[in-house]
């Protein structure tokens, strides 16, 4: 099976493009030939991926300069404003450090900066927590089989469908925000930002290779999860319930509604970076662990 539609989305700020593919790449391969190790990377470079486009939209900072993968929203909660990994030379290492830690401490925001596989040097953690940044947090890796056989099904009184309009997109920010507890600017914010926002997307002439899937509990919305694709890796990105829909099967339901679409899509295998709260539901819809992506934070908002 060949390579699916090709479609270019222009990067913002940049004089080059990015190239994304829908469907597979020549010789995807399976889960069970992939290491821990490629695995997550596979989900660092998903996320990545995913913030690039987000990045699109103006507002959000999205940039590779000077060696480190950031973006910036400005807005109040930790995981939106983050440094999501770096490759820096030894001669400039801890100037290149204070020069970003600057970045955001001068606009007063939370910063979370991840330190995984695609950050070098790998030991890098050692010289944020010299720096004041704790070590506070890990992602969890994780990849579901898409070669297994399907055999979910929603409980009962939960159903999910696939977002399409203007206002799912809106009922989708508002499910997926109560789920996260965000702060008053982050719903807005999503509103006004094309990776949410289909009409937006459409506007502003881009394509972008992700499906967002709305879980509904007796017909209320309630769950929402995003299917985000790049070449021959799939992820789920931004997976929430909100409060009075957890526990009730709708979290596995939004997963397996994007499992589906990516087995449709070509796709053998999908990764995703876990919370501690979302492990025991992964890992009931068939994900299995691989390793951890160590995050370190500080929080520049009373300094």
């Amino acid at each position: 099976m060949g390579r699916g539609p090709r479609i270019i989305i222009p990067l913002g700020g940049e004089s080059h493009s990015s190239e994304v593919w829908i469907g597979l790449t020549p010789s995807p391969k399976a889960l069970r030939d992939l290491s821990a190790d490629d695995i997550c990377t596979a989900c660092e470079q998903n996320y990545i991926d995913y913030w690039r486009s987000v990045g699109l939209t103006p507002n959000a900072e999205f940039s590779e300069d000077g060696g480190i993968t950031r973006c910036i929203t400005g807005l109040g909660q930790e995981f939106l404003n983050v440094v999501m990994s770096c490759k820096l030379p030894g001669d400039s290492l801890g100037s290149s450090i204070d020069a970003m830690i600057d970045q955001f401490r001068r606009r007063r925001l939370l910063l979370t900066w991840h330190v995984g596989r695609l950050t070098v040097p790998r030991d890098l953690g050692r010289h944020l927590e010299a720096r004041g940044f704790p070590h506070d947090y890990d992602l969890t890796a994780m990849a579901y089989d898409l070669e297994q056989e399907d055999v979910s099904k929603p409980p009962e009184g939960v159903a999910v469908r696939r977002v399409s309009s203007g206002e799912d997109c809106r009922t989708w920010v508002s499910c997926l925000t109560r789920g996260w507890e965000s702060p008053p600017d982050v719903a807005p914010w999503m509103n006004e930002n094309a990776c949410y926002n289909i009409p937006l997307e459409s506007r502003m002439r881009i394509s972008l290779p992700r499906r967002m899937y709305l879980g509904m509990l007796n017909g209320r919305p309630v769950g929402a999860s995003m299917l985000f694709w790049s070449k021959d890796v799939a992820g789920l990105q931004c997976v929430g319930t909100a409060h009075e829909g957890r526990g009730k099967g709708v979290g596995g339901a939004v997963v397996s509604a994007a499992l589906a679409d990516a087995r449709a899509l070509g796709f053998r295998h999908v990764v995703v970076l876990s919370t501690v709260e979302g492990i025991g539901m992964y890992r009931r819809v068939g994900f299995l662990t691989f390793g951890k992506l160590p995050e370190h934070s500080m929080d520049f908002r009373l300094a």
